[in-house]
């Protein structure tokens, strides 16, 4: 008789340290958001399905904010402003620009937010178009919408408020702060009950939430990238390594009473190097599917609808050598494709009901497919907690209760925490070394290799150098809290955060706030140690130099170099995401196209130079199928048709390759065709035959439309 397929998701939540480090003012409020949106909901859903064992991943830096917002300590700099009297017009620019950060469609749902929204479009941001109790009801509408609407219908305060929907007074806002304080401090105590009940597991991420292998040293970044272009000399100290994974396993005693088992390594950035970091009381850790293939030098094989062929390979356990550790550590390999689809997929075109049942019909599979009646397999589905929810109908409520639902009623699932299933079920197979990379694109380009990322790792080794020499010089004044003070500035510069919204992958009205955070906690560490701050930490690290392109076609908007004008253009980019959030495989970045009466121009673009990775372009009209394979290192392309299960190649194409870009024009008298309009497109990404990256994402299509 076959085991039950027993499924561990871990819900990872994290957020940086937003306080100011001199002031101690929180300039970005997401801690507290999150928490009356997110974090709470996010408990309150599991406990009313008690069969469903789930693990929680924690940032210590998270929990902190969490517990100051709880205790009335904290407020941040857009709450100060929504309980302001009145605004200068400095202030109310600020209102009109980040009051209605969420996602429009919860604006939309609300009339009077909805109405602002318009207003803000059409007047072009002009502060003079809105009276005071249109900011008044702004400030209102952006604290309710960002509740869990579960707590909006059921708590009769704000239930009241969302009903009189506008003519808000102060008191009102006042009462939606103090509810959210309310929230903040349930949060703990629900998670604390649920742990000690034994329906989640609780674990850690090193504090600051930094890059454990780039803090070893930002060379292990050439393991997957040989090609980057890396800050010399290298960050190289695994002691803040250490500190950052002790402090954290240390914050976890301190406010949980169940022993810790687990940590998810910040970004599942692994490396063999990183090792060395982990404490010995944690007994396992997780990274991507794609650091499992490269360890042990294996491919993880798709079918088209992204199922794993060799489900037995990925779904299990396994045991990594550490040098100076007397039990091997256990290590589990998440399915980023399930877990992207919850993350990206999900909330696009399809209901709650219709998600959740997909996803067990894809657990249902690989159950049926295992093929093994010796041993139980467990299949980690491993994403982000709290940022893809605001792109779900009700906040993800009908999709999890759904999800929840489902996993308890089917005998063949069996939902538990990971140290449920390590517990009787160790690793059985070893890994001898585990290869450096994270949890996207296997690499580590969405944290170093850019310049302004390589900027921000100049500054931040120039400024640690400092903090030692000045440490340890005869003139060190500073009394132990206030030295341990100038280090945690410096640890909580190490966070990943910073160096994620210096990529050009990851884009945000706010990262000019993050770019002032990371080096105002640089010129802390000069300020307390009584030095002046460099000129270069006073500028910003912005500033991005994109790779010039020799393209044939520099813009499918504009003509080609031989005049022919191409009067139909369009393009594919990722789906829109959180900017919190990205793809495990981020690595396509745009497919263009253009077309005339007579040539269809495909132009591919990715976030990186692949080297060893094909490019295929499939197109379908009418039942008819073509692809366009540009093999890696290739100047031209190959075109076939495929007719009854076979593939002809019909002719050979010049491509063009100028960087990361590649282009190939299709005479549409190859594929019969007298017009484009009607077909669909779908490029992907490709190494040995399996496919690692698509557009659009999984096995959708981009309709052509007419002109």
């Amino acid at each position: 008789m076959a085991h039950p397929l027993y499924v561990a998701f871990v819900w990872h939540m994290h957020q940086p340290v937003y306080q100011e480090p001199m002031t101690g003012e929180f300039i970005l409020p997401w801690t507290r958001l999150h928490g009356t949106k997110d974090y709470l909901h996010m408990a309150e859903v599991l406990a009313e399905y008690p069969d469903v064992h789930a693990t929680f991943n924690f940032t210590p830096s998270l929990l902190e904010q969490l517990t100051a917002y709880a205790g009335g300590h904290a407020k941040d700099r857009w709450l100060d402003l929504s309980l302001r009297e009145s605004w200068t017009t400095e202030e109310k620019t600020f209102m009109l620009e980040h009051f209605f950060s969420i996602h429009h469609d919860i604006i939309r749902q609300y009339p009077r937010y909805a109405q602002l929204l318009r207003r803000r479009q059409t007047t072009k941001q002009d502060t003079r178009a809105f009276s005071k109790q249109d900011y008044r009801d702004l400030a209102a509408w952006f604290n309710l919408a960002w509740i869990d609407p579960n707590w909006l219908e059921r708590h009769p305060a704000l239930h009241q408020l969302v009903h009189k929907g506008r003519n808000f007074t102060l008191d009102d806002v006042r009462t939606i702060a103090d509810v959210t304080r309310e929230m903040m401090g349930e949060i703990l105590p629900l998670y604390r009950e649920l742990q000690q009940r034994g329906q989640i597991e609780i674990t850690v991420s090193p504090y600051y939430h930094p890059v454990l292998p780039l803090l070893v040293d930002t060379n292990s970044a050439l393991e997957a990238r040989p090609r980057m272009r890396l800050p010399q000399p290298a960050f190289q100290y695994p002691e803040d390594a250490r500190r950052q994974t002790k402090d954290a396993v240390d914050f976890y005693h301190d406010h949980f009473d169940v022993p810790l088992r687990g940590m998810w390594p910040s970004e599942g950035g692994v490396s063999q190097a990183m090792l060395c970091a982990i404490p010995n009381e944690v007994h396992w850790i997780a990274s991507d599917e794609d650091r499992l293939a490269r360890s042990v030098g294996a491919r993880i094989h798709r079918n088209e609808v992204s199922h794993v062929m060799n489900p037995q390979f990925l779904y299990q356990p396994y045991a990594v050598r550490v040098d100076g550790r007397d039990e091997p550590l256990s290590i589990i390999f998440r399915d980023h494709a399930l877990s992207d689809r919850i993350g990206f997929v999900y909330h696009q075109g399809f209901t709650g009901q219709e998600a959740a049942e997909d996803l067990v019909r894809r657990l249902r599979w690989i159950w049926e497919h295992l093929g093994d009646v010796e041993r139980p397999h467990l299949v980690p589905i491993i994403l982000d907690g709290e940022n893809c929810w605001e792109h779900y109908a009700s906040n993800g409520d009908v999709f999890l209760r759904n999800l929840y639902r489902l996993l308890s009623q089917k005998d063949y699932l069996r939902p538990v925490t990971v140290s449920e299933y390590l517990e009787e079920h160790p690793p059985r197979l070893r890994i001898e070394r585990l290869s450096a990379g994270s949890w996207i694109g296997g690499d580590f380009g969405t944290w170093i290799g850019e310049p302004a990322q390589n900027r921000a790792w100049k500054a931040l080794a120039k400024t640690r150098q400092h903090l030692v020499d000045w440490a340890s010089s005869a003139d060190a004044g500073l009394h132990a809290e206030d030295l341990k003070q100038t280090w945690r500035a410096l640890h909580v510069a190490e966070s990943s955060d910073w160096f994620w919204w210096y990529s050009s992958r990851n884009q945000s009205d706010q990262e000019v706030l993050f770019d002032e955070l990371f080096r105002a906690y640089l010129a802390a560490v000069y300020r307390r140690t009584g030095t002046p701050v460099p000129p270069a930490l006073e500028q910003t690290m912005l500033k991005r130099e994109e790779p010039a392109l020799t393209s044939r076609v520099a813009d499918p908007l504009a003509e080609t170099a031989d005049a022919r004008a191409w009067h139909r253009t369009g393009a594919i980019t990722p789906a829109a995401a959180p900017g919190a959030m990205q793809r495990a495989s981020a690595n396509l970045k745009r497919l263009a196209y253009a077309y005339t009466n007579s040539d269809l121009l495909l132009r591919i673009e990715l976030s990186a130079n692949l080297d060893g990775h094909a490019v295929h372009v499939a197109l379908n009209r009418n039942g008819c199928w073509w692809e366009v394979a540009i093999p890696p290192g290739e100047p031209s392309a190959q075109l076939y048709r495929s007719r009854n299960g076979t593939r002809d190649l019909v002719r050979e194409l010049p491509a063009t390759t100028a960087g990361r870009t590649l282009e190939v024009v299709v005479p549409l008298s190859a594929l019969g065709l007298e017009g484009v309009p009607g077909t669909r497109l779908r490029a992907s990404l490709r190494h040995n035959g399996d496919e690692l990256d698509s557009l659009p994402a999984d096995d959708q299509y981009h309709h052509i439309a007419e002109d």
